[in-house]
C-alpha cells in the first residue's frame, strides 16, 4: 500500500493556493471538504434552489425528489428497513436534544401525572460527549430522576457487567457512545442493545465517530435510536440525521413547531402529520442535504473497504511512532490500542499527554508548524477526570492523512518535549 493519500489531492485546502503545508489531524472533530462535495452543493444553490415539500412548481417538486431520495440514501446506509424512519436536523447535538425533548421528557411527566412512586432513571456511560451527557442531566434535575454512569473496563469499552446491574424496570432509556471521541474504543452495540431488550430499555446511540468507519445497520444492532453528523463523514456542517424505529416516531411529541407538519390547524389546536416532516418544520437544509449524500457517494466509489484498509495501517503507523517516544502517555494502556487492531473496528483517534509539558502548550507549538490537532477534555470532562488528568492531546486521522503527516507530527513533539518538558 502506498503511504501517500491517493485521495488528498480532492481536498482543496491542501491546495497551493490555499494551505498546501497544513498537517490536519483533528478530523473526530470535523473531517474536511472534498471538492465533489462542495461542488454538489454550490450546483443546487446556482442552479436548482428552491424550498421543498411546500410549491407545486417544478423547480419545487425537483428539491421535494433531491430531499426524499436522500432520505432513502440514509435509511441505506444505516440499513433501516425504511426511509421513514430517518429524520433530518442540524446534527448530533440537535438530535439528542430532540430525543430528550420529544421521546424521554414526556415519560418522566407521565411517571409524575401518574404518581409513581418509584424514582425513573436514565443511564449512559462514563465515556459520553457532552452532547450525550446534559441533556440527560438536565432532565433528571428537572424530575428528580436518577442519572445512572456506567463506568468503563480496562479496554475504554462500557462495563457489561456493571451495565446490567445498572438497568431496571424504573429505566427509561439507555444512550451511549458507539465510538468514543476520546479513547477511539467501539462499544459492542450489539451486545448492549440485547442487554437493554431483555430488560425493556429503549436505546439512543450517538454514532458521530463511528461513521466514519462505514456503514451501520441499525436493524442488525437493533437498537431504538441512531444518531450523526454528515460533517463527520466528509460532508458539511449543519446537517445531521436521527434514525428512529418507525412506532417510536408516532408516539413522539414534535421538537419545534412551524410550517410544513401539520394536516390541519385553526386557532385552537393542530393535528400533527406523522412520519418524519413532524420533526422537520420549516425550510429544509437541502444544500447539506446533497452535500451529505454526495459525500456518501464519494466515499462509495473509493469503497468502505478500501478506506478502512487504509486507515487502519495508517494508524498502526500512528500508534507504533507515538509508542517508540518514552515520554508518550496514552489515556488507556499501550497494550489496550495494540490488541485494537484486531478484528473490523479499529481506533482511528488517540488521545494522549507528554511527560512534562500541558496539552495547551503542546498543542501551540504544534500549530505554529502548521499541525492541527486537539487539546484540552474534548467536550467529554468528566471522563478525563475519571481517568485523573485534566486534559489531553487528541490526534485523529483521515483519509487524506499520510505517512507523511504522522512524521511531521512526531518530529514535533520530540522538539516540544526537547524544549518545552519541566522534567
Amino acid at each position: 500500500m502506498s503511504i501517500v493519500s491517493p485521495w488528498k489531492q480532492d481536498f482543496p485546502i491542501f491546495s497551493s493556493r490555499a494551505q498546501p503545508n497544513l498537517c490536519y489531524l483533528d478530523s473526530a472533530a470535523t473531517c474536511l471538504t472534498p471538492k465533489h462535495v462542495a461542488d454538489a452543493m454550490l450546483h443546487y444553490q446556482c442552479f436548482s434552489h428552491a424550498n421543498s415539500h411546500k410549491g407545486l412548481y417544478q423547480l419545487s417538486v425537483s428539491v421535494t425528489e433531491k430531499v426524499e431520495h436522500a432520505r432513502a440514501r440514509l435509511a441505506e446506509f444505516l440499513g433501516a428497513q425504511h426511509a421513514n424512519n430517518i429524520v433530518f436536523n442540524s446534527g448530533t447535538t440537535e438530535a439528542l436534544n430532540l430525543l430528550a425533548f420529544s421521546f424521554v421528557e414526556p415519560l418522566l411527566i407521565k411517571a409524575k401525572s401518574d404518581n409513581n412512586a418509584d424514582q425513573k432513571n436514565i443511564v449512559i456511560s462514563a465515556a459520553e460527549h457532552h452532547a450525550n451527557l446534559l441533556p440527560w442531566q438536565r432532565l433528571a434535575q428537572q424530575y428528580s430522576a436518577e442519572l445512572r454512569i456506567v463506568p468503563i473496563d480496562e479496554k475504554g469499552q462500557m462495563n457489561l457487567a456493571a451495565l446490567s446491574t445498572l438497568l431496571d424496570n424504573n429505566t427509561l432509556v439507555l444512550a451511549f457512545s458507539h465510538c468514543s471521541n476520546v479513547l477511539g474504543q467501539f462499544n459492542p452495540a450489539s451486545n448492549i442493545c440485547r442487554i437493554a431488550r431483555s430488560k425493556n430499555v429503549t436505546t439512543i446511540i450517538d454514532g458521530a465517530q463511528a461513521v466514519a468507519h462505514g456503514p451501520i445497520n441499525v436493524t442488525e444492532i437493533d437498537c431504538d435510536f441512531y444518531v450523526f453528523s454528515a460533517h463527520k463523514l466528509y460532508g458539511p456542517t449543519g446537517c445531521g440525521v436521527l434514525y428512529a424505529k418507525g412506532e417510536l416516531l408516532e408516539q413522539m411529541r414534535p421538537y419545534q413547531l412551524g410550517g410544513g407538519m401539520i394536516n390541519s390547524v385553526d386557532f385552537n389546536s393542530s393535528d400533527y402529520i406523522n412520519g418524519p416532516l413532524k420533526f422537520e418544520p420549516g425550510s429544509h437544509n437541502v444544500s447539506s442535504i446533497v452535500g451529505l449524500v454526495e459525500a456518501l457517494d464519494y466515499l462509495n466509489d473509493i469503497s468502505w473497504q478500501e478506506i478502512n484498509k487504509y486507515i487502519d495501517n495508517l494508524s498502526h503507523y500512528l500508534f507504533k511512532s507515538l509508542a517508540e517516544l518514552h515520554y508518550f502517555k496514552p489515556l488507556l494502556a499501550r497494550e489496550v490500542a495494540l490488541t485494537s487492531f484486531k478484528g473490523n473496528k479499529r481506533p482511528s483517534l488517540y488521545s494522549f499527554q507528554l511527560e512534562g509539558i500541558h496539552c495547551h502548550d503542546v498543542a501551540s507549538l504544534l500549530d505554529s508548524e502548521n499541525i492541527a490537532v486537539r487539546a484540552g477534555h474534548h467536550c467529554a470532562q468528566p471522563l478525563h477526570k475519571m481517568l485523573g488528568v485534566n486534559a489531553s492531546l487528541r490526534v485523529s486521522l483521515g483519509i487524506y492523512n499520510d505517512f507523511s503527516d504522522v512524521d511531521k507530527l512526531i518530529n514535533s513533539l520530540s522538539n516540544a518535549h526537547k524544549f518545552m518538558s519541566i522534567e
